[in-house]
């Protein structure tokens, strides 16, 4: 049987029980002040206004996109060329319009650069954009530096300081050295060329007035004349030492340019190794009875 005091007990704990709130709040305890309550609410909110957030600029970014890149508002509808004029800007303007109705963001520069580039009279070509619909090229043309007429070529063809071969022309342009190239096929590459163009640098200008025929020959080496003087060069190196080797031998006596070929054949100065320089064809006087 259960005592008085047991009785006693139950009584209260259900009394106090009773008292309890249904989330765990007793009867008569203080109420969470209204700005922390503000401030709890805030913190349960936070995360959606970030959610929200980034949902406005994951989708302000898409419509950017799409309007430049996909959309037809900024596609290319012309094409500009500056830096040339005639048949050349014609061609550059029509290898660039492969790019029409292309989104003006989205247009591959190296690929139209490239195929601007195929005309080798073009030494540059810069690609821009010129919105919200055009695409422009601005163009730098090759300077002839050389004129040369090759073996088992009909034309003349020029070429540029870098050594680029880059057109074909009746006629050498005025002011333009020339020469002749023995040399043909893969043998033949832009520093052999740069060599010829930089031979006249390399000669006392007294030298350079009366050299002429300058020739590349099918090893790669450079000739020319000096009045009736044959002059072997070899490559384009010690250019300098070289110039002033034959400037030293012209000195000498027995070698003159303007003196008559003799029966043997004209004087010949190899200067292929300019420390060691090789003269033939000297005229040998007989001596006096």
């Amino acid at each position: 049987m259960t005592s008085k005091k047991d009785r006693d007990l139950n009584k209260t704990s259900r009394s106090e029980k009773a008292r309890t709130y249904r989330w765990g709040k007793r009867k008569g305890q203080p109420k969470a002040h209204p700005r922390l309550r503000q401030r709890a609410a805030e913190v349960r909110r936070r995360p959606w206004r970030v959610v929200a957030a980034l949902a406005v600029v994951l989708a302000l970014v898409g419509a950017v996109v799409f309007l430049f890149g996909f959309s037809s508002v900024f596609e290319v509808e012309e094409v500009t060329v500056a830096g040339a004029e005639g048949e050349l800007a014609e061609g550059a303007q029509e290898a660039a319009q492969t790019q029409l109705g292309t989104p003006l963001a989205r247009v591959d520069g190296e690929a139209v650069e490239a195929l601007v580039l195929e005309d080798l009279r073009i030494a540059t070509a810069e690609v821009g954009r010129n919105w919200p619909s055009g695409l422009t090229l601005d163009l730098t043309l090759r300077e002839p530096a050389l004129a040369i007429k090759q073996s088992g070529v009909k034309d003349i063809q020029l070429v540029d300081a870098a050594g680029v071969v880059y057109d074909s022309v009746k006629e050498a342009p005025k002011g333009v050295p020339s020469a002749q190239v023995k040399m043909t096929g893969d043998d033949l590459d832009p520093g052999h060329l740069v060599a010829l163009q930089g031979l006249r640098d390399s000669l006392p200008e007294s030298v350079a007035d009366e050299s002429a025929a300058l020739t590349l020959t099918k090893t790669g080496d450079i000739q020319f004349t000096v009045g009736n003087i044959e002059v072997v060069w070899g490559d384009g190196s010690n250019s300098q030492l070289k110039g002033r080797v034959l400037e030293g031998l012209l000195d000498q006596e027995g070698l003159d340019p303007d003196a008559d070929v003799p029966a043997a054949g004209p004087m010949r100065i190899d200067l292929s190794t300019p420390a060691t320089p090789v003269v033939t064809g000297l005229s040998i006087q007989q001596p006096e009875d």
